[in-house]
C-alpha cells in the first residue's frame, strides 16, 4: 500500500510540473482585452446616449411648437434651452470634480 501512495504522489508532482510548463500563458493579454472591450462598450453607449439626447431635444422643441402659442413660444424655448444648459453644466462640473 505504501508503494501506491508514493507512486501517486510522484505522479501528481510530475503532472503539476508539466501542467505549469504547458499551461503558462501571457496573463497580460486577458485583462488588456477586457479593458479594451469595456472601453468599446463605453464608447458605443456614449454614442447612443448622445443620439437619444439630440432626438429628445428636437422632440421637445417640436412639442413646444405644437402646444404653445406663437406669442409664448420664444419664452418656452428659452426656458427649455436654459434648463438643458444648466443640466450640461452640472454634469460637466461633477465629471471634472471626479477626474481631478
Amino acid at each position: 500500500m505504501s508503494d501506491t501512495s508514493n507512486t501517486d504522489t510522484v505522479a501528481q508532482d510530475i503532472d503539476a510540473d508539466t501542467g505549469d510548463a504547458v499551461g503558462e500563458t501571457d496573463d497580460d493579454s486577458g485583462p488588456a482585452i477586457a479593458i479594451y472591450a469595456q472601453w468599446a462598450v463605453f464608447a458605443i453607449l456614449t454614442l447612443v446616449a448622445l443620439i437619444a439626447t439630440l432626438q429628445f431635444y428636437f422632440s421637445a422643441s417640436s412639442a413646444i411648437d405644437t402646444f404653445v402659442t406663437d406669442r409664448y413660444r420664444p419664452l418656452f424655448n428659452a426656458a427649455f434651452n436654459l434648463a438643458v444648459v444648466l443640466a450640461c453644466g452640472l454634469g460637466l462640473s461633477v465629471l471634472v470634480r471626479r477626474l481631478a
